[in-house]
């Protein structure tokens, strides 16, 4: 463990290079890697375009290990290249089923690491035996106090359900939402015009006719389910504003992941029915936890018991108050620098 604040830098797939005190403005509601830039003060710089040279200007380097292939060459060669001086810390992103391929590149950096962060409890095992490295599950430190200030009192919620995932993405969370008898939503993703997502498109779809709503359109034509209301995505502050005023949310995730949502919805004390591979799952909702993404039967009938067992609902929404200590950025910066 180091004994005085470390100089930290964080890697991750997003585009740009900031410091922690020039967006201090999103502190309260960052809730995926960059929290990390938070917890300890640190500086951002996306994995493709950092040097070698930066690199060796810091204590400890956290480095997102699933990221575009410039990235993870990037990783690859400086955790092996970089100064004696520097702890590296790779971040395991992501679902844990997504190292059960075997990828060379990934046992590279684990190998070259001091530190493996894993996310989720389920993958533990897997990645202690792909790499001699020390292995933890840590995390991602969550800005519980933040995020709660958006809770919405339980009388003044919308009898509405949030179906979590992009629309796109998977339809499992929609035919639980269907069968509620409440209203249901969710969101899909617009595409920003640029120069590489015009090139992209065209790679991809072979067309010139860029249409930022696309997506929706195309979640619009698959469901033609008049009673769903698609959403565009938005920024993180316009999320909880948004969301938080749902009565429920349904994320029946199939990933051994994180689990974002589990967690924004402990922190604004709305019931949530998902799966117990997202790791808090089982900690935070013992009772609406199913034990795989295809228990839609059971989903059902755990909503519609929400639905209209007020006692009920207001036991599941307040179980996380007080369980989410070990998540907030102090305890997470403690934890990792005792591992390291």
């Amino acid at each position: 463990m180091m004994n005085s604040a470390p100089k930290v830098l964080v890697l991750g797939g997003n585009i740009g290079r900031w410091k922690a005190a020039e967006r201090l403005h999103e502190k309260d509601v960052t809730n995926g890697v960059e929290s990390w830039v938070y917890a300890f003060s640190a500086d951002y710089i996306r994995g493709a375009e950092v040097t070698l040279e930066e690199i060796n200007q810091y204590d400890i380097v956290i480095a997102n290990a699933n990221s575009d292939k410039q990235t993870r060459e990037n990783l690859q060669k400086f955790s092996a290249e970089r100064a004696s001086t520097v702890r590296w810390v790779t971040l395991i992103e992501g679902s844990g089923s997504d190292y059960i391929t075997p990828h060379i590149d990934f046992r590279q950096i684990f190998d070259n690491s001091d530190l493996i962060n894993c996310i989720n409890i389920h993958s533990l095992d897997l990645l202690r035996l792909m790499t001699k490295t020390r292995v933890e599950y840590i995390g991602i430190p969550y800005p519980v106090d933040g995020i709660s200030q958006f809770t919405i009192p339980f009388e003044k919620r919308r009898r509405e359900s949030y179906i979590t995932p992009f629309l796109l993405k998977r339809w499992n969370d929609y035919f639980v939402a269907r069968e509620l008898g409440i209203p249901y939503y969710g969101f899909e993703k617009t595409i920003r015009r640029t120069l590489k997502t015009v090139a992209t498109d065209f790679l991809k779809h072979h067309e010139t006719d860029f249409d930022k709503k696309r997506e929706l359109k195309k979640a619009a034509k698959l469901y033609n389910d008049p009673s769903l209301q698609i959403l565009p995505s938005s920024g993180l502050k316009e999320f909880f504003l948004r969301n938080a005023g749902a009565f429920l949310w349904l994320n029946l995730d199939d990933r051994y992941t994180w689990g974002r949502f589990v967690i924004d919805a402990a922190a604004l004390k709305i019931p949530i029915i998902t799966t117990v591979s997202t790791g808090h799952a089982a900690g935070l909702y013992p009772e609406t936890t199913l034990e795989n993404e295809f228990q839609l039967d059971k989903a059902i009938e755990i909503g519609k018991r929400l639905i209209n067992d007020e006692e009920f609902y207001r036991h599941v929404a307040n179980y996380p108050e007080g369980r989410m200590e070990h998540l907030k950025p102090e305890a997470m910066v403690k934890r990792l620098l005792e591992c390291l």
